[in-house]
């Protein structure tokens, strides 16, 4: 290996080693107990266990943070993107929603899951069980426009 090689292989090793002091905020998980969607609301299990295994981690209350979540630089994208999902939309919050909000947000799960847009790529590809197939979006898209009409008629 040349010289130059070595240099830069002990800067971005030394570059790596530095960033992991930086704090970066993990958020922390405060279930609302109650007002989850799951509690809140009579979800067949199928269903559920969808939007667990391809929501809950950046839309509830409930993340997960496997262990390349604690190593800088992805720890602060999955900061980020948990922190950005929680503020569009948390499932430990369904049971305090008004009726507009949660049409809203069911309109929009129909939307984003049918146009393959969530869950995200990059999170599917390090979450293998949260990779879905047409026919599940599908099934989750048929739930979504169910619950529409029950929240309207409640």
């Amino acid at each position: 290996m040349n010289k130059k090689l070595k240099i830069l292989l002990l800067i971005l090793a030394a570059i790596f080693i530095v960033i992991q002091i930086i704090p970066f905020r993990k958020p922390s998980n405060k279930p609302v107990f109650g007002n989850d969607l799951m509690e809140a609301s009579a979800i067949p299990q199928d269903i559920a266990s969808l939007l667990k295994n391809t929501c809950y981690d950046c839309h509830s209350q409930h993340a997960r943070f496997p262990w390349y979540a604690h190593v800088a630089p992805v720890s602060w994208l999955v900061a980020r993107d948990v922190n950005v999902g929680r503020e569009h939309l948390d499932f430990d919050k369904w049971g305090s929603l008004t009726k507009k909000e949660k049409l809203k947000f069911l309109d929009e799960i129909s939307e984003e899951v049918d146009s393959e847009n969530m869950p995200m790529k990059i999170y599917t590809i390090m979450h293998g069980d949260a990779r879905i197939s047409r026919a599940q979006r599908d099934m989750i898209v048929q739930w979504a426009e169910k619950m529409a009409e029950q929240v309207f008629e409640e």
